[in-house]
């Protein structure tokens, strides 16, 4: 597949807060690195990201002091600690942690060539959150070669990649081959996992959230809605599957003027969010945004404040990879604070924002 972002024009990324669904392939390593992985696993599906990570990092610690030249047990516990921070919305931690497995993994090529795509994935999906699409790509792409070459045709990794590029294709607005690649990993994952699999769900989460920026309403819906009804399935009520796709679908109803159904989406996804990647997190602050716009498009305006307020703290506390977000949160803001004759206060806060993006 020939390299889009650099063949066509490139666009900003979509400033409408969407989140996918991530995905993470677990491999086998020596028992007590497996214990630990598994252990992560469990705290992971309960939810409590923060203990996940402090056994992450500690086990990760003891390999680095046992073998300093690095070892595959060492990246594979920094991939699972890459995708505990993706879910945290910890995107710069992510990134460094997925390099380091990268470079771990490339010391031994051979036996670990399809390994080394678990971390390039990872890698290219990190890059994709910071802005960074042409070097999101080509690593997405390197995943996406390594396991056409080497596995079967209908494999389940392939269609991961297939995700994977996919939503950096969303993101970067070549919404053709964003469809034609989630449309690929569906049919397979349908084969593979089965259609009511959280990982058709996932595809269909994405295809819905790309058909809604399309503007294809009525497209969008039916995929949304199966989604949100599988994650609640296979993924458990209070888990950020499900509160990704609350958001999405959130938004679709908004559109649609149907505030009481996403009000209530909203709301519920921020529940998860706080409980699971924290308060102040970039999920949370996402969310904020979404149900601070329903608010101001009811005229709400007194609701709507402190959750524009909020959203911004949490943009501008985690500063780089969503400065994007920041303009985007504080132009919504001054937009309230215009309809509500309060210009002066209006251009203050796009001034603060857009100076805190130019000094990134």
């Amino acid at each position: 597949m020939n390299n889009v972002l650099k063949n066509g024009k490139k666009h900003l990324p979509v400033l409408l807060a969407f989140s996918f669904a991530s995905m993470a392939f677990m491999g086998c390593s020596l028992n007590n690195v497996a214990n630990v992985r598994s252990d992560a696993q469990a705290d992971m599906a309960k939810n409590d990201y923060a203990s996940a990570e402090s056994k992450l990092k500690r086990a990760i610690d003891d390999k680095a002091k046992a073998e300093p030249a690095g070892s595959i047990a060492q990246a594979d516990l920094l991939i699972d600690l890459g995708n505990v921070y993706a879910k945290e919305g910890k995107t710069n931690e992510a990134a460094q942690s997925f390099k380091k497995a990268s470079d771990l993994q490339h010391k031994d090529m051979k036996p670990q060539m399809l390994a080394l795509t678990r971390s390039l994935n990872g890698l290219g999906l990190a890059y994709m959150r910071q802005g960074k699409f042409e070097a999101a790509e080509a690593v997405l792409q390197q995943a996406l070669t390594i396991r056409e070459d080497n596995l079967d045709a209908g494999a389940r990794e392939i269609a991961e990649s297939e995700n994977s590029l996919g939503q950096l294709y969303f993101e970067s607005h070549h919404w053709p081959e964003s469809e034609a690649l989630f449309k690929e990993a569906q049919a397979i994952y349908e084969k593979t996992s089965g259609a009511d699999s959280a990982d058709a769900a996932n595809v269909r989460n994405n295809l819905g959230s790309l058909y809604y920026a399309e503007g294809k309403l009525s497209q969008a819906e039916p995929l949304l809605k199966w989604s949100f009804d599988i994650f609640q399935k296979t993924s458990g009520a209070n888990s950020l599957d499900v509160a990704n796709s609350a958001n999405n679908l959130g938004e679709l109803y908004r559109a649609q003027k149907r505030s009481a159904d996403a009000e209530a989406l909203y709301k519920r996804a921020l529940a998860i969010y706080e409980s699971a990647c924290g308060k102040d997190s970039v999920p949370v602050g996402n969310t904020c945004n979404n149900l601070a716009l329903l608010y101001l498009g009811q005229g709400r305006n007194v609701e709507a404040e402190p959750l524009f307020k909020r959203s911004i703290a949490i943009f501008e506390a985690d500063g780089g990879p969503n400065s994007p977000q920041l303009v985007n949160v504080a132009s919504n803001y001054s937009e309230m604070l215009r309809r509500t004759g309060r210009v002066a206060e209006a251009n203050v806060v796009m001034q603060k924002a857009t100076s805190r993006v130019a000094l990134q």
